[in-house]
């Protein structure tokens, strides 16, 4: 009796102090300007925040926070990439019920899903994989990825907390749902959502929402999602505890990686060559060097070179650049930026030192004004290119 009284002390003291933050206190990359820390205090729509310091325009935020990587429980996929974590996942009729402790309720139409991931992987990066791969499903039946790797495609009928309900032409299977990893469904007809104003919302678990709509005021979060969806958190939560990363879509930034490079070149040392990646690491896992996260960027391995067209009006190019953390530690490049004023000709204007993996990213800021490309190149260092893993995180031209 006495541990349990002690167990419900520390839960109630727990959310005691949860419920005494107010506000979002983070680092925030801002368009012209470097990092500082913020304390955002209220959110009362998209594009008008509250900070300590008085208002603040987000269309001249690069990103407040940091990304979560996920790191249980399942994951819903959204047409729109937008994804939730959650636990008790079960169907009842064309609907999605589920369980996550910030939502008072969670039901979503099966319509709006690319898929489910029923469980996450121990590793993130296998996750992600897992996420990407559900999205990009094409197919025009649904498909069931089995645990060892086998898939079964035909028609998704119910999801229960033993078994999943799969139909192949007249047979009715009833599958155990420990031997189902994912589940994807056909590909919708007609023009998929594309959001051009709204905001990235990253909650604590890895939960990343794409809204449309969107407040944070005396502790309830409330978004609506692209296809529709509106979601409030519970009154037993506080929101503030809860959210960890912001990223308006209308920020006046252009990422590298929603751009068409003008040139790839990839020479591998001692392995075979690679290609780039956008918006994750050279294996395709999330973007991460030593903690820090990025929804945008380049994944490059040494040595390779990746050229783009300065876009109009562009002044600077800025990024983060660090070995990924998948390398646990190891991994040593060097980062360098060529820029050309004619296209032919190209002159050196970032060299960065001996990057190691483990290290702290380092920051990138160069002059782009009156420059017509320029080029991201990575190099092996003192180890071959053995896990040169190499992160060019938020990569993107401003133009302030």
């Amino acid at each position: 009796m006495l541990a349990r009284s002690f167990v419900f002390a520390w839960i109630t003291l727990a959310a005691a102090i949860a419920h005494g933050q107010t506000r979002l206190d983070g680092p925030l990359i801002a368009v012209g300007q470097g990092e500082a820390n913020v304390a955002i205090t209220a959110i009362s729509s998209i594009d008008q925040w509250q900070t300590s310091d008085g208002t603040l325009d987000p269309a001249n935020v690069v990103r407040f926070g940091n990304p979560q990587l996920i790191r249980d429980d399942g994951v819903i996929v959204f047409e729109d990439r937008s994804r939730i974590v959650a636990k008790e996942l079960h169907t009842e009729g064309t609907q999605l019920r589920a369980y996550n402790r910030l939502w008072d309720e969670m039901k979503f139409p099966l319509r709006h899903l690319r898929g489910i991931l029923l469980r996450s992987y121990l590793n993130p990066d296998e996750t992600q994989i897992a996420l990407d791969r559900i999205h990009a499903y094409q197919g025009t039946r649904d498909r069931l990825l089995l645990a060892n790797g086998d898939y079964i495609d035909g028609t998704f009928r119910r999801l229960t907390p033993l078994s999943v309900e799969f139909q192949i032409g007249d047979k009715a299977l009833k599958l155990d749902r420990k031997r189902i990893a994912e589940i994807h469904f056909a590909r919708s007809a007609g023009k998929l959502p594309t959001a051009e104003q709204g905001m990235w919302v990253g909650l604590r678990d890895g939960s990343m929402l794409l809204a449309t709509e969107l407040s944070l005021t005396d502790d309830i979060l409330r978004v609506r999602l692209s296809q529709g969806v509106s979601m409030r958190s519970s009154n037993l939560e506080n929101a503030f505890a809860y959210v960890k990363y912001l990223r308006p879509l209308a920020s006046d930034v252009t990422y590298l990686s929603d751009l068409d490079a003008i040139g790839f070149k990839s020479l591998g040392f001692l392995n075979a060559s690679w290609d780039y990646r956008k918006d994750r690491n050279v294996d395709g896992g999330t973007l991460k060097s030593h903690g820090y996260v990025s929804q945008k960027g380049l994944g490059l391995h040494a040595t390779s070179r990746l050229a783009y067209k300065v876009e109009n009006q562009a002044v600077r190019l800025k990024a983060k650049v660090g070995i990924d953390d998948d390398t646990d530690g190891a991994g040593s490049v060097i980062f360098k930026v060529f820029a050309s004023e004619t296209g032919k000709s190209w002159k050196t204007v970032y060299e960065s030192p001996i990057v190691r993996g483990g290290q702290t990213p380092l920051d990138v800021d160069v002059s782009v004004a009156g420059m017509k490309g320029v080029a991201l190149v990575v190099e092996y260092a003192d180890g071959a290119d053995v896990l040169d893993h190499a992160n060019w995180m938020d990569a993107r031209f401003e133009k302030q």
